[in-house]
């Protein structure tokens, strides 16, 4: 499978021969989502960033069939492909069992492994339910967008009809948190052939996922290269709580951000690139080469 991609590259003065960078979006998601965060990684670590679409998202093909275990396939073919011989791998969410798979079962590729919110436990049913739901919120909202939209304005009525039901289901206001940098390019929809909207993610398979075993895995082995675990203190993931984790990555780091929830580098990008890039430099901050 040929996955879409965007490639970014540091600045001349910055390269350096090291490893290139893999970011790997969360469920529902697109590539778009890194259009911040990927030059500034790039710039920060004198590394290549590639920016990738899962299978049944964004711009990569569409398949019936969607697990952690097959989009960690898809990325070593994608290794292979692009002849990558080592990365290290940035995952958010669902991205993030795609690292942690690829860095247990083929260790060789990795350098090193960021995930972004995620623990190492089966899903319960109550989060699998969750995403459901915000499945279901994403169909219905293509209902309230004005015949004739143009994208921003098709855009900005699917996030205030998302804005207002959360507000209706949960009794809180969404508040844009100051540092955030997400904007309507980031939303993952599109107008498709028939001059409807549609959402670049394929619905009915991942709701597939959810619903049935396939969103089990079985994570096992060791991976002895670093890892960083980043997670929001309001998060109902609660990474910080997942005994697994070191005991699959000895070697893991893990930093709590205050006030973040599962949507860290979408609300708090500056800090995301700050840990992740001191991460990526060993502790040290690059400078150019004169």
């Amino acid at each position: 499978m040929k996955l879409a991609y965007d490639l970014y590259f540091p600045p001349g003065d910055r390269e350096q021969n090291l490893p290139p960078v893999i970011l790997m979006h969360g469920m529902l998601d697109s590539r778009k989502s890194w259009k911040y965060i990927a030059p500034c990684i790039a710039e920060r670590t004198g590394r290549k960033v590639y920016a990738i679409d899962a299978r049944n998202h964004g711009e990569s093909p569409w398949n019936e069939r969607i697990t952690f275990d097959e989009n960690a396939e898809d990325l070593r073919e994608f290794f292979s492909q692009h002849q990558i011989l080592r990365a290290s791998i940035v995952g958010h969410s669902m991205g993030g069992r795609t690292a942690m798979a690829i860095a247990l079962n083929q260790p060789q590729l990795v350098e090193k492994i960021v995930v972004e919110d995620m623990n190492c436990r089966n899903f319960k049913p109550t989060q699998s339910g969750i995403m459901v739901q915000v499945i279901e919120m994403l169909r219905e909202s293509l209902n309230h967008i004005p015949p004739g939209s143009d994208e921003r304005t098709a855009k900005k009525s699917v996030a205030k009809y998302i804005v207002s039901l959360f507000a209706q289901t949960t009794g809180n206001e969404v508040k844009r948190k100051k540092d955030s940098r997400y904007d309507l390019s980031m939303i993952p929809l599109k107008l498709d052939g028939s001059g409807s909207y549609s959402w670049e993610a394929n619905l009915d398979a991942l709701e597939k996922m959810l619903t049935t075993d396939r969103i089990t895995q079985n994570l096992s082995g060791v991976f002895r290269g670093d890892a960083l675990f980043l997670y929001g203190t309001k998060s109902f993931f609660k990474v910080e709580k997942d005994e697994k984790i070191p005991k699959l990555f000895p070697r893991v780091t893990l930093v709590g951000i205050e006030r973040a929830t599962h949507l860290l580098h979408f609300e708090f990008p500056d800090r995301f690139i700050d840990e992740v890039s001191f991460f990526l430099n060993n502790g040290l901050e690059l400078k150019a080469k004169y």
